[in-house]
């Protein structure tokens, strides 16, 4: 005669319940990669990594409209807790336009996020001078990296990605802001869509831009590209200027 209870089967099921571990939600960040605004360039040279390049009026008029825009986005969003800049004027005035607009957010400064070494070879040169002054610049347009003064899209991505990866460890679940040039931030691009090395000059972050990166714990899932207008700002080119930097 056979028990009343639950058949074994039913046990064996049980036991086999009280074994399963309770998986734990990834952790989403927001990081922005921003490129430094609009800078003050009457001779109209690349400027490289020289000194005394700091933004114009519509440079400065672009990073108060991207403070402006990422404190909206903290009443909305995680706010930003911490901005990482490249040590060249022009980045460190950006950063320090935005964090004026955030709360108590320090802005640390990392050669990390320094403009591309390639800029050490035409800095100083007006654009239209390069052939003929600095011909390897063809070179480095075909193929970035291959030149012994030249760096790889994989180095640039990597030093770029060092400070986000900080800033993923240090402020889980929050946002932070990375300032930088466009070579570095194209490289950084590139290589998290997998793209050739000579699509560097072919995904453009303009002054004043910002691609914003979605991370699951510290796997990157999403990204997405806005132009300075759509932060609010005065767009990167407008009739009768023309972009002279190589940064």
């Amino acid at each position: 005669m056979l028990a009343w209870g639950r058949p074994p089967t039913a046990r064996v099921s049980a036991q086999k319940d009280s074994r399963i571990v309770a998986v734990t939600p990834s952790v989403r960040t927001t990081l922005h990669l921003v490129r430094h605004c609009d800078v003050h360039n009457p001779d109209g040279v690349l400027y490289g990594h020289l000194p005394g390049f700091r933004l114009s009026e519509k440079g400065v008029r672009q990073a108060h409209a991207l403070g402006e825009w990422f404190a909206a986005r903290g009443t909305l969003a995680s706010p930003v807790r911490q901005i990482y800049a490249s040590p060249l004027e022009r980045a460190q005035q950006t950063a320090h336009i935005i964090a004026s607009y955030l709360d108590n957010v320090p802005v640390v400064t990392t050669p990390e996020l320094v403009e591309a070494r390639f800029g050490l070879y035409v800095q100083g040169v007006r654009p239209q001078d390069i052939p003929v002054r600095r011909p390897l610049w063809m070179l480095h347009m075909l193929w970035p990296g291959l030149l012994p003064n030249d760096e790889s899209v994989a180095a640039m991505a990597a030093r770029v990605r060092a400070p986000l990866t900080r800033l993923l460890r240090d402020f889980p679940g929050q946002e932070g802001i990375c300032v930088s040039h466009g070579d570095p931030i194209q490289a950084f691009w590139v290589e998290a869509e997998k793209r050739h090395a000579y699509a560097l000059h072919r995904l453009q972050c303009a002054k004043g831009g910002v691609l914003t990166l979605q991370y699951d714990d510290d796997r990157l899932v999403g990204k997405e590209y806005r132009p300075p207008q759509d932060v609010g700002a005065p767009p990167e080119s407008e009739p009768g200027t023309a972009d002279a930097s190589h940064a």
